[in-house]
């Protein structure tokens, strides 16, 4: 039944001696509907609710609400506006409309609607959350780590909070710290896979491998079905030299992901050390873990030197994905020289290609040039702040260059 459709037989059935519904009558009845889960229904009676009461804040904010259940994050933020226009130092709708904005995207707005926020209310633990996660999507780590800090003083039995402020410890080098918070969150979650995947990481980080491999592992027995716990471990597996191991755990990664792009390239390389061609030179290679759940920013800058320059090629950007799946099988064929034509060539038809920037930064690193490597690596996590394979390899790479 379409919102118009039940929107005229709501009015039909208005008791005739009470008089046409008042727009308190439309707000109640999407309320309801947003109730029990059906926001798109609810639209309509908050558009009634609205001409008949442009002043009424409640129908602009019941509205956003339900847009952005829907998911139209944009025309939510459009009813915030009438609802902050309409109440003018009032904390809710800020903070509503920042968390649209964060949802569409634009965290320099969420981080100001946040910020007023926190102006009004500097123990707003949901603000502080929402705006630690924006200022982490732009790259601001400290702010966010503060921010989530200021925020578990209020909340500190918030499990994801723990996991948000650990992944940027670990994005810094920060391991320790890591650590200590993704022990914080298992104790409160025993459960969770999640929780159990990042404490993993952190323990391999510090070469705490036993523990690593127990944590990977319950998470596989708690969710069999996921795909990212048999990667882990197999990637693991893989940087221990266990090869047999990690083939087993990245092919069953694989089949219940097809399509995962962080499991088939450490399968590849898996395979290509279970059976390597004379010319590949046997080497300690970096592992693309895929442990990290949440989004994080690029590792602090540092000195580092240029990514090697070429002679110049005509741009194609249609030519990208090709010279890139090239020198990723040069790579594993060891021809690393050949590999990196071939990558810079996919570099310079799209120059924002982290794919390429990693893949060619890894074949640095087999070649003993790390400063190279270090370079393509961090390039790699500037165009995508999110690649955890770019940031553990950058991780170890650092560490073969001390």
């Amino acid at each position: 039944m379409s919102g118009l459709l039940v929107l005229f037989l709501y009015l039909l059935a208005a008791d005739p001696l009470k008089g046409p519904a008042t727009s308190r009558d439309h707000l109640q009845r999407a309320t309801e509907l947003v109730n029990i889960g059906r926001p798109a229904e609810a639209l309509p009676y908050f558009a009634q609710a609205i001409k008949l009461r442009l002043d009424n804040p409640d129908a602009w904010m019941g509205r956003g609400r339900a847009l952005v259940t829907l998911g139209r994050y944009r025309d939510a933020i459009e009813d915030f506006d009438q609802a902050v226009r309409l109440e003018l130092g009032v904390v809710e709708p800020l903070l509503e409309r920042g968390y649209a904005f964060g949802q569409a995207g634009d965290f320099r707005s969420a981080s100001e609607d946040l910020t007023r926020v926190l102006r009004i209310d500097p123990a707003d633990a949901p603000a502080l959350t929402l705006r630690g996660a924006a200022y982490a999507k732009l790259g601001l780590s400290a702010k966010a780590i503060d921010d989530f800090t200021r925020a578990l003083e209020f909340t500190p039995n918030d499990a994801q909070l723990y996991l948000a402020r650990a992944t940027l410890y670990a994005a810094d080098g920060r391991n320790r710290e890591a650590l200590t918070d993704r022990e914080a969150a298992v104790s409160l979650l025993p459960k969770s896979p999640e929780a159990l995947l990042a404490r993993g990481g952190s323990y391999h980080a510090l070469g705490m491998h036993a523990q690593g491999f127990a944590d990977r592992s319950e998470a596989i027995r708690l969710d069999p079905a996921l795909a990212e716990a048999w990667c882990a471990r197999g990637s693991a597996y893989f940087l221990l030299g266990e090869f047999e191991k990690a083939a087993s755990d990245l092919e069953r990664a694989v089949q219940l992901k097809p399509g995962y792009q962080e499991a088939s390239e450490v399968l590849a390389k898996t395979r290509v050390a279970l059976t390597p061609p004379p010319t590949v030179v046997t080497e300690e290679t970096p592992v693309e873990v895929a442990e990290e759940t949440a989004p994080v920013p690029a590792a602090l800058p540092e000195p580092k030197p240029v990514p090697a320059a070429t002679a110049p090629r005509q741009a194609d950007p249609k030519s990208a994905a090709l010279h890139n799946q090239r020198g990723r099988e040069l790579m594993y064929q060891g021809h690393y020289q050949q590999a990196v034509d071939e990558l810079t060539a996919a570099i310079e038809a799209q120059p924002d290609l982290a794919l390429a920037y990693n893949a060619r930064g890894f074949t640095y690193y087999l070649m003993h040039d790390t400063a190279h490597a270090l370079a393509d690596f961090d390039e790699a996590i500037r165009l995508n702040p999110a690649y955890t394979n770019a940031l553990h390899n950058r991780s170890l790479a650092l560490s073969a260059k001390k």
